[in-house]
């Protein structure tokens, strides 16, 4: 098994200016790092569990806004723990699937984003479990996931999209796991919200949709090698195909859905 356990994108400086530009879309595109109704609890001062919190975007900005709150981020990759941290975060080198190091009804606050491409649809299921645990009554699990199945592609996306998936199925992985989280949430007891949010996938729709495509076209490119095998194509053929989704992401108004979803511990 690779050391970047079960994640399905091998991590390097690239890969990691990625995960900070998406959080930004993200944050850009919602208005918000967060939709479950804790802004007053987080103001007041709580216990916070960001699950593979990366280089720690998400964690650092909500650190500086919520000072009396305290921030815990588990990370699989150690080297990209954040070495420089304010004094409310920490950050733990740790894989979920083997285990979480902390006793049930910790956390007040729980989120989990983008971490389709790191569990099977099973070790997803697990996880959550485990999460609703490690959760104070009351306290809240945030999940958001993207649908890998876009709105109105074009058809070089098209083809590159269903090998994309097929990849993801071939590892156990859903490409739609959004759709699969209300069932989750709910079967785990919580009390349950959903909300969903269309990202633009092109320049057409501004420098959001300029950015976010580029970042779909960045994750898919790192699979390059196993999707030109997987359709059998030559280098040529497949960089064309390549540069054809690229143009795609320019000239078509493609969305790609992303699920925010969050669960309220009774």
């Amino acid at each position: 098994k690779p050391k970047y356990g079960n994640y399905l994108i091998k991590i390097d400086e690239l890969q990691i200016d990625r995960i900070q530009q998406l959080h930004h879309t993200l944050k850009a595109c919602c208005k918000t790092n967060f939709i479950s109704p804790i802004s007053q609890n987080l103001t007041n001062g709580i216990e916070v569990l960001d699950i593979g919190s990366g280089p720690g975007t998400w964690i650092f900005d909500l650190s500086s806004e919520f000072p009396n709150s305290k921030f815990t981020g588990i990370e699989i990759q150690s080297f990209m723990l954040p070495t420089i941290r304010p004094s409310n975060t920490t950050f733990i080198h740790n894989d979920v699937l083997k285990e979480i190091p902390f006793d049930p009804n910790t956390f007040d606050f729980i989120h989990m984003r983008v971490m389709v491409l790191c569990f099977t649809e099973l070790q997803y299921n697990q996880i959550i479990k485990r999460l609703v645990e490690l959760l104070k009554p009351d306290g809240y699990l945030e999940l958001c996931e993207p649908n890998f199945n876009f709105y109105n592609m074009g058809p070089a996306t098209k083809r590159i999209v269903d090998e994309w998936n097929k990849l993801l199925r071939a590892k156990s992985m859903n490409p739609v796991m959004g759709d699969r989280l209300y069932e989750f949430l709910q079967n785990n007891g919580l009390q349950v919200q959903r909300r969903d949010i269309m990202l633009p996938l092109s320049a057409i729709d501004g420098e959001i949709g300029a950015l976010f495509g580029q970042s779909t076209v960045g994750l898919i490119g790192a699979r390059k090698d196993n999707l030109m095998k997987q359709m059998n194509l030559s280098t040529s053929e497949f960089n064309q195909l390549f540069d054809e989704f690229i143009a795609e992401t320019r000239i078509i108004r493609m969305y790609c859905n992303y699920t925010r979803i969050f669960g309220k511990k009774l």
